[in-house]
């Protein structure tokens, strides 16, 4: 059996406007959440339903009056809490040496922002939840005063609220509440995880419980004055229910709308639609390096082998002995470009010169080059100029594996996570064991080995449907 929980939620506080100098009305609502065995579902603010499929590892937008639905990795929404974590920590080192006011930014905080805990902080939690006051708390503070954790644990006019060392509140929850089996509570605490984020350590001490409270707060929600800075949620009806399929039969994939990112409408072809089978790919690319060569097209036939490496991760033993023997003076200049790195700016300006002067002779396979010289505009901080070309080499041919690997790269630098991981799966679904994807890979597993509560669904975890 699932669960049916519907929700009051309450947002106050924050400032928006110029400088935000104009305070945020409270905004009231309601939601309901369903908890599955490996998915849960919850309507956002905007009237969109939410899914998150941890069998998958899978963030689904539906849009059931479309017949559509959208959907990207998991790693999306923990990959940019993870990296934010740097970000921000930077931001606050800036702050600090302008003697300005950190408060935001206190690493306790900012994981508590993100819901990301940096493990290299050892970050402590009281261990029980103490009274408030009392000859308990005296003794407590007498024996073990020289101790103090970094998140304080107190009960509270029958809540358990949750504080920094430095007395700044995070969370509360009320002892009331709705008794559930332990894997139902954790299904609940990961909807609080992605929707509204909260400390790790607090919410793993939620998870640990059988109960889903009846009352749940966040205090200082979102740092810089933002709109929703303290989140109230009321749990005023709780349904036990049959459990259903993951809703997306008789429903159509789509992509984001094209102007939201420059790379759908290229990569619409591959996700969505029928890719070449690579055997294909091999021979067709091996007869056109030869017809190419027979013709005394050196560099293009080069090309036409380097564009089967990327394509599917094949490297015939063919352009080895191409590019090492090949008396072309244009296949001499490619390998020169691709042997030498520079070790300035002037000379990687020489290779991208390189590139660009090697277009003519190139041929049909001009857009090859485009991968090279992007990689070099990387090199000199030029994402822009490396983004148009991959894109521009993927519109003539939109199964380069390796393209769509780079140009996932370039979003990542930018925080974009959700077209960095759909830049990736494209490039598995052409090549899924294409080398270069090996970098992905391992980011992914400390991703999961950092987080690893992002990714816990109720199957996962044995999940009892028994609800007491």
């Amino acid at each position: 059996m699932a669960l049916d929980l519907k929700l009051r939620v309450t947002e106050s506080g924050g400032r928006a406007g110029p400088k935000g100098a104009e305070p945020v009305p409270a905004r009231n609502r309601t939601m309901q959440v369903r908890l599955e065995r490996d998915w849960l579902r919850y309507r956002e603010a905007s009237g969109t339903d939410v899914l998150l499929d941890f069998a998958r590892r899978r963030r689904i937008v539906l849009d059931e009056a479309a017949r559509t639905y959208r959907e990207e990795s998991l790693f999306a929404t923990v990959g940019f809490r993870h990296m934010e974590l740097a970000n921000r920590e930077l931001g606050r080192s800036v702050i600090a040496a302008g003697k300005g006011d950190t408060a935001e930014l206190e690493p306790v905080m900012v994981e508590h922002h993100l819901s990301a805990l940096d493990k290299s902080r050892g970050r402590t939690i009281d261990s029980e939840t103490p009274w408030s006051g009392g000859l308990r708390g005296f003794f407590r503070s007498v024996i073990g005063g020289s101790t103090r954790s970094d998140i304080s644990v107190v009960s509270e006019r029958g809540h358990t609220v949750f504080a920094t060392a430095a007395g700044r509140r995070l969370f509360s929850f009320s002892d009331e509440g709705t008794d559930a089996p332990p894997e139902q509570v954790r299904q609940f605490v990961q909807f609080l995880r992605y929707v509204y984020q909260g400390h790790p350590l607090v919410l793993e001490r939620l998870a640990s419980g059988d109960r889903i409270p009846r009352d749940i707060h966040y205090f200082a929600r979102q740092p810089f004055e933002s709109p929703a800075h303290e989140v109230s949620l009321r749990v005023h009806a709780v349904d036990v229910v049959p459990d259903v399929a993951l809703p997306l039969i008789g429903l159509r994939r789509v992509l984001r709308p094209h102007e939201d990112s420059p790379v759908n409408a290229s990569i619409e072809r591959v996700l969505l639609g029928e890719v070449p089978d690579n055997q294909e790919v091999v021979t067709r690319r091996m007869a056109e390096a030869k017809q190419s060569l027979q013709a005394g097209r050196g560099l293009e036939g080069t090309l036409a082998l380097m564009e089967l490496s990327l394509e599917t991760d094949v490297s015939p033993s063919e352009l080895g002995a191409l590019l090492q023997q090949e008396t072309d003076v244009h296949v001499r200049r490619l390998r020169e470009a691709l042997t030498q790195p520079p070790r300035n700016e002037a000379e990687a300006r020489a290779v991208v010169a390189t590139y660009v002067e090697l277009r003519g002779p190139a041929g049909n396979k001009a857009h090859v080059l485009n991968t090279f010289q992007a990689s070099t505009h990387r090199a000199l901080q030029e994402d822009e100029e490396a983004r148009g070309l991959l894109l521009d080499a993927i519109e003539v041919n939109p199964f380069l594996a390796g393209a769509y690997k780079d140009l996932g790269d370039i979003y990542l630098s930018e925080y974009a996570t959700g077209d960095a991981w759909m830049c990736w799966e494209a490039a598995r679904k052409l090549a899924p064991d294409h080398r270069l994807l090996k970098d992905v890979n391992e980011w992914e597993a400390t991703l999961v080995a950092d987080h690893p509560e992002y990714f816990e669904g109720g199957r996962a975890l044995g999940f009892d449907t028994r609800l007491h």
